[in-house]
């Protein structure tokens, strides 16, 4: 309403107004204000297209971040953060190629243009690609910051790496002189709980010089999902029911691993209490951009216009999945 009964705009105005609906998940209202922009004749700046990167990344537009790079490659921007931000929202829409791309053509590579590069590769699941560029950042004598171990160690966890994962953990405070945080703490449960030695997370959780909190108990309470660790889980939920009693994602991992070990009593329980709390799952939701159209889908809606087509596809999938395969030598 501010803007709008504004007689008198500016860049600066516009840059605000653009970042705020950015940050609220306005993203329809990013969009066409960024357009309506241009069209007042205003060309977008390097603070503008920054602003407007996040609303590319959430709405997974390809096309959009395209034109966004297009733009900045024409416009001869030459800020190290706005590549920072292009790298960034390359790697969250899949495209860690590109990403690399930017990370490479960099002539003047900071701790931040790393710590993207890693988050990147972390996010993709590419953990040999992570530590690969996380060697090489220390060997250029850049002092790493507790970001960038977080990433690295997240990397480490998702593909299993323990021993590596440790290593580094433990470098932070022996060779680099810092406490971990509690973020650091919870990668570590994670990597301890992927590699299926869950009493060991357990163990570290109980014994942290500092308070264990939601995030860490919760990476726990999934391992013992994935472990089928049902005593320990059932300890794990408890500790959690006191620090967040109405998330109710800690609720129906705690109800799927009872019926992943045909504990009925546990699962009517577990119901029981999210019906006195009054706690309801929301429906699941996704999305996909095809031909520079955003589709959504939301679990239990009808009302895509070629659902009847789409249904279809996915049931003859799920068959296909399902027939045994045949192996050809």
């Amino acid at each position: 309403m501010i803007f709008s009964g504004m007689s008198q705009t500016d860049s600066t105005t516009w840059n605000l107004m653009v970042r705020v609906y950015a940050e609220n998940y306005c993203l329809e209202q990013a969009h066409r204000l960024f357009h309506a922009l241009q069209a007042q004749g205003m060309k977008p700046d390097t603070v503008t297209i920054m602003s407007f990167l996040p609303v590319c990344t959430q709405m997974a537009s390809v096309h959009l971040l395209s034109q966004c790079h297009g733009y900045i490659i024409r416009s001869c921007f030459n800020d190290l953060h706005l590549e920072v931000a292009l790298l960034d929202a390359y790697a969250k829409c899949g495209l860690i190629g590109h990403a690399y791309m930017i990370f490479q053509s960099s002539a003047d590579k900071d701790l931040v243009m790393f710590t993207a590069m890693i988050g990147g590769y972390a996010m993709h699941g590419m953990s040999e690609e992570a530590l690969r560029i996380f060697s090489h950042m220390l060997k250029l004598g850049i002092q790493p910051d507790h970001i960038i171990f977080t990433s690295i160690l997240s990397a480490c966890s998702h593909a299993g790496r323990v021993d590596e994962g440790l290593k580094i953990f433990y470098s932070i405070e022996k060779l680099h002189g810092m406490k971990p945080t509690v973020e650091q703490y919870a990668c570590v449960v994670d990597l301890l709980a992927r590699g299926g030695r869950i009493s060991e997370a357990y163990s570290l959780v109980t014994s942290l010089p500092i308070e264990a909190n939601a995030n860490l108990w919760g990476t726990l309470l999934g391992a013992c999902k994935t472990h089928h660790e049902v005593e320990l889980g059932r300890v794990v939920a408890n500790q959690l029911f006191k620090i967040e009693a109405s998330n109710i994602g800690n609720y129906i991992v705690l109800s799927n691993l009872y019926a992943a070990d045909a504990r009925w009593d546990g699962v009517m329980e577990v119901r029981r209490m999210m019906r006195n709390k009054d706690l309801k799952k929301p429906a699941g939701c996704s999305w996909i951009e095809v031909e520079r159209t955003n589709n959504v889908f939301v679990a239990g809606d009808c009302s895509h216009p070629q659902r009847s087509i789409i249904y279809s596809i996915v049931h003859t999938l799920d068959q296909q999945v399902k027939e045994p395969k045949e192996f050809l030598d």
